[in-house]
């Protein structure tokens, strides 16, 4: 069957920003859900994050408080380092910003 040019964008937009057989595996999507089910997975999307498209999925900067399983060894912190943009030494802050796929 050949896909139209939507549901090639669709498959395409699906193949790079969502790991099916390992959301499957948790549970996300049915254990009888094909990954060639593209229609299926956007609407399971869609669902669960209430969204209207898909396509909104990974557009806006969101936030997320990251737990750090170690850090550098022989610092007081379980938190990586970094630097700054002042060009200082700087733990790692617990809230991380993850921009939006279309920035």
């Amino acid at each position: 069957m050949k896909l139209t040019k939507a549901d090639q964008l669709l498959k395409s937009f699906l193949d790079e920003h969502i790991p099916f057989y390992e959301l499957r595996r948790a549970g996300f999507f049915p254990k009888e859900m094909k990954k060639s089910d593209i229609h299926g997975q956007a609407k399971r999307i869609c669902e669960f994050f209430g969204y209207k498209t898909v396509y909104e999925y990974g557009a806006k900067v969101t936030y997320a408080h990251i737990s750090y399983a170690s850090g550098i060894s022989g610092l007081d912190s379980d938190r990586p380092l970094h630097i700054d943009e002042e060009g200082k030494l700087k733990e790692a802050p617990f809230i991380e910003q993850f921009g939006g796929i279309y920035e």
